[in-house]
């Protein structure tokens, strides 16, 4: 499946460049090819067989590729753990499934565990690469991923996803790109996340691209740096990591032909900065952990008010929020190739998945072009005093808009009082605590929101770079 594709492309790519690690340094497609032989016969080596559950930690690298490949050759459940969890997070990891490995860091020291672990560097010592007998393809029809998310509840969960189920749907987003060979993907997303793996590393192996690894730690002009010199022809963040790159200064990216932007609501004022000082036309995606891309938009025009159409083989439709509103309602998605649910949690699973029907929790609205556009979670709905509905996302993104304020994370009331949500903002560079703070009651008493503001030097965010609500509310809720 995953790795017989992926020796399809080594087969006539061998001598191009696959994957640029974080240092520079390059390998071919053979040469990942061998570090994916060495990672089979390693973790053969250490009784690794199919279903067995194998925990990684790991930063990007070629080597995390390897393993991945190697994984999903062997038949065995991938569980990917962020090196930015906790002793607290990890364990609640570990403790989901029955784990047979983890592999680490060779000096991470958050690995005092009850389950076996092995560093990767010790994975590839004495494994030369080697034929490896290719198991068949029954042995690998079962779960083959299992990805954290916890959306907005805070509550984590296990997104579970097969193999051919994955593999399908990586190549509808590849035929809807209109990917090649000669396309350069930068990630700067962990490859612990769909957004990394999913939409940049996947999609680049599988069409013979070559994939920049990004350190998702590096500062903004760095990050623009490595945009340009690389020649990067397809990149995917989060709305702040663009409005952070044309913060930056004026650097044009002219390679730059799909700038995605997706995982967050993305504002007018953030199209419009990145055209000002980027040179590029961000093209809007949506999509979630749990389903794969939902709704694109790859036109190469101005998008402030444009919304999105479902992909292909995607079928899309609302459920409204009441009848007086047809046309705004809980966007529900259906595709021949998802995921199968939460491992371990019917529960969540029959809520979020009905009848073939996966209900995203996102309210979106569908203009008389027939084009959806995504308004924010079911549960960001705020009403003001004049019963008048505006969402979170969008409060925040006029917000951001000030001049005074850098960033700003909008909270509904936990008591269910629509009109007094929690505003926790960051001041913009120069902005006094009393000037930002006049400036968001300002902004909410034209809303007719009641004001809760905090004004806070820094706000948490995931690891893939989305507010950390979960963390705000207890922390300044």
């Amino acid at each position: 499946m995953l790795h017989e594709a992926f020796q399809e492309v080594v087969r006539t790519r061998r001598a191009a460049v696959a994957v640029q690690a974080v240092d520079g340094e390059e390998f071919t497609y053979a040469q990942l090819s061998d570090l994916v032989e060495r990672a089979s016969a390693g973790l053969l080596g250490v009784g690794v067989q199919p279903g067995h559950h194998v925990a990684t930690r790991l930063h990007n690298g070629p080597a995390y590729i390897a393993i991945i490949l190697a994984l999903a050759r062997l038949g065995a459940v991938h569980l990917p753990i962020s090196v930015q969890a906790d002793r607290d997070r990890l364990r609640w990891s570990l403790a989901q499934v029955p784990v047979q490995l983890l592999i680490h860091e060779q000096h991470d020291d958050l690995l005092n565990t009850p389950v076996d672990s092995l560093g990767v560097d010790a994975l590839f010592a004495g494994s030369a690469p080697r034929a490896v007998e290719s198991l068949p393809v029954g042995s690998r029809s079962g779960v083959f991923r299992l990805l954290e998310t916890t959306g907005s509840t805070g509550v984590p969960k296990l997104v579970a996803w097969r193999q051919e189920d994955l593999l399908a749907d990586r190549r509808q987003w590849l035929s809807y790109l209109k990917v090649t060979s000669e396309d350069v993907f930068l990630t700067m997303h962990p490859l612990d996340v769909a957004h990394g793996v999913d939409v940049h590393m996947f999609p680049a192996l599988l069409a013979g691209a070559r994939l920049v690894l990004s350190d998702p730690a590096a500062p903004p002009d760095r990050l623009l740096s490595t945009l340009a010199e690389s020649g990067t022809t397809i990149f995917s963040a989060l709305p702040r990591h663009y409005q952070l790159l044309a913060d930056t200064g004026s650097t044009a990216l002219p390679s730059l032909r799909l700038p995605l932007c997706g995982g967050a609501y993305l504002s007018p004022e953030v199209i419009t900065q990145a055209r000002r000082h980027l040179g590029i036309q961000i093209r809007r995606i949506y999509g979630s952990t749990e389903f794969g891309i939902v709704l694109g938009n790859l036109d190469d025009v101005a998008q402030e008010s444009r919304g999105m159409h479902p992909l292909p083989a995607v079928e899309v439709t609302l459920e409204p929020l009441s009848a007086q509103m047809p046309a705004l309602g809980e966007i529900l998605a259906r595709s021949p190739h998802t995921s199968i649910g939460y491992e371990g949690n019917p529960v969540e699973t029959a809520r979020a998945f009905r009848a073939g029907w996966y209900r995203t929790g996102d309210v979106g609205e569908q203009t008389e072009s027939g084009e959806y556009r995504v308004l924010g979670r079911v549960a960001d709905v705020l009403t003001t005093t004049s019963g008048r509905l505006i969402f979170a996302p969008q409060l925040e993104g006029t917000l951001q808009a000030d001049a005074a304020v850098s960033e700003a994370a909008v909270l509904p009331s936990s008591t269910g009082d629509g009109s007094a949500p929690l505003v926790v903002v960051t001041p913009a560079d120069g902005a006094s605590v009393l000037n930002v703070a006049a400036a968001v009651r300002r902004l909410l008493g034209e809303h007719g929101l009641a004001d809760r503001v905090q004004v806070v030097d820094e706000l948490p965010h995931t690891p893939v770079g989305k507010l950390d609500k979960p963390a705000i509310l207890r922390r300044w809720g």
